[in-house]
């Protein structure tokens, strides 16, 4: 009886001490670049598509540390605002260009920004560590971010001036020359 309790209580800790190393049950990856939560801030802008020379419609996205940050924050840098999807064949061919360019920046003034278009982070996490992309890549499922600059086809890219101005506006696929080009045209 005494070895059976023996038996009995060996087993047992050896059961415990194999549950408490077990690793928990593996979740979807989550890249450090994506931010989880994004939303349209309210602007005192036209409700028109915006334009050339005007001021960038604001948003607010929240990266996974949980600091939200707002387009508007970015006043001061250069901002390269794409719109993408992970079904989006062109978006994923320029992808790496939009990292080249932002790696060959030596300091912080260029800032590059990828809202996806109406998706779930669940799609983009895969995407993002496939394509090892380090600019932060924006969930937004609502869809109103691409909806409030007209992003209707994809990829749609905004070159925002530092003083929170667009310079330019490209409907479809870029390379790494257009991209450096009109990175280094805006003020």
């Amino acid at each position: 009886m005494i070895m059976r309790r023996v038996l009995t209580l060996g087993l047992l800790a050896l059961a415990l001490s194999a549950c408490a190393s077990a690793a928990p049950p593996a979740g979807p990856a989550v890249s450090h670049t994506i931010a989880p939560e994004s939303k349209l801030v309210a602007d005192t802008a036209p409700v028109d598509l915006p334009q050339v020379g005007q001021i960038a419609p604001d948003f607010q996205y929240t990266m996974p540390d949980g600091n939200p940050h707002m387009l508007s924050q970015l006043r001061g840098k250069k901002v390269l605002l794409n719109f993408w999807a992970t079904w989006c064949g062109p978006c994923r061919s320029e992808m790496p260009d939009l990292q080249k360019a932002l790696g060959e920046v030596r300091d912080s003034s260029v800032v590059v920004l990828g809202v996806n278009k109406a998706q779930e982070l669940k799609e983009i996490a895969p995407f993002a560590d496939e394509l090892r992309i380090s600019f932060p890549l924006i969930a937004n499922p609502a869809g109103d971010i691409a909806g409030r600059y007209g992003a209707q086809n994809l990829p749609t890219s905004y070159f925002i001036n530092s003083d929170g101005t667009i310079g330019l506006k490209k409907t479809g696929v870029m390379n790494y020359s257009f991209i450096k080009t009109h990175l280094d045209q805006l003020k």
